[in-house]
């Protein structure tokens, strides 16, 4: 009975995940002959095609996804197996790695990893900074062992697999204007609608874009996107300016010296959810078991904190 080789099957889950032999060999510091010859040893130690070479991508074959859903399985076992080891003197040491979104993550994880430190010192904490469209793969393949990450109302998102996702705050989105734009003035919610005239910034290719779309087209209008810079602070320039408006969750925190009006929404209540992720197979690693509670605490304190304050943005 020939039993596979898990580095092989590690080759093929990153050859899916990426897209190309190319994009994995350098991945994982290979050589692009070195992948390609593995993956050809795993397809006749199988007996079966895995990938696709007609495709312009490195398409995994029906036999190729069947063989990685295993793959996961198989290692978050390992990973867990690991992770009792590591737990079984109660020790919380070795290195955590953790992704960090620019801008309104370092207000949620720099007090839990500040709290981590005190607690463990034999822990070494890094921090990363993370593409918010692929955080959520760098922790998946393992670059990573924790990311925030984002999902946002209305905008469904595939699972994807070998993770533990678990949220823990979330905040409202609401419309950004120049304080001296003629729109700005009134109180109350406002419908979408009376901003269908305005020039808008928003990234097509993000969730929050996708959102801003869809709530768009449900209000009657396609908006005259002007801008498509996701950076929020950039975001937050540009509207003090007066270049146009923008949807933007409200713990993203504002630009200093560029200020801007927040304008809550009539008939809509569209929301972002911040998640913790890290991969299945390490939720009983020490680092990881103590990370979930320190982040947990962290949230409670922003959201108590901005309810103390009234003039600045609540969580949801």
């Amino acid at each position: 009975m020939t039993v596979l080789d898990v580095r092989k099957l590690v080759l093929l889950r990153e050859v899916g995940a990426r897209g190309s032999i190319a994009a994995a060999a350098q991945a994982l510091n290979y050589t692009r002959s070195a992948v390609s010859q593995q993956l050809s040893a795993l397809e006749s130690e199988t007996g079966a095609a895995l990938l696709d070479r007609g495709s312009r991508r490195a398409e995994l074959t029906a036999a190729g996804r069947l063989l990685v859903a295993h793959t996961e399985r198989v290692l978050a076992q390992l990973e867990a197996a690991e992770a009792e080891l590591l737990a079984r003197d109660g020790r919380v040491s070795g290195e955590l790695r953790v992704g960090v979104p620019l801008h309104e993550g370092p207000a949620l994880l720099v007090p839990a990893l500040n709290r981590l430190r005190e607690r463990h010192p034999d822990l070494r904490i890094t921090l990363h900074g993370v593409d918010p469209d692929e955080g959520r793969q760098t922790v998946r393949l393992g670059r990573l062992d924790a990311v925030l990450a984002s999902g946002y109302s209305q905008v469904p998102e595939p699972r994807v697999p070998g993770l533990y996702e678990e949220e823990v705050i979330s905040d409202r989105i609401r419309l950004v204007i120049a304080p001296g734009h003629p729109l700005a003035r009134g109180e109350g919610p406002r419908d979408l609608a009376e901003f269908a005239e305005q020039p808008w910034l928003l990234d097509r290719t993000s969730g929050l874009g996708q959102l801003a779309l869809h709530m768009c087209a449900g209000a009657g209008f396609v908006p005259d996107i002007v801008s498509d810079i996701g950076d929020m602070q950039a975001v937050f320039g540009l509207v003090s300016l007066g270049w146009g408006v923008a949807l933007v969750p409200d713990l993203v925190p504002e630009r200093p010296g560029h200020p801007v009006t927040r304008i809550a929404l009539a008939g809509v209540h569209p929301t972002r959810r911040i998640t913790l992720v890290v991969r299945e197979g390490a939720l009983d690693s020490p680092p990881v078991a103590v990370l979930l509670p320190a982040v947990r605490e962290a949230a409670e304190d922003l959201r108590r904190g901005a309810s103390d304050d009234p003039a600045r943005p609540t969580p949801a």
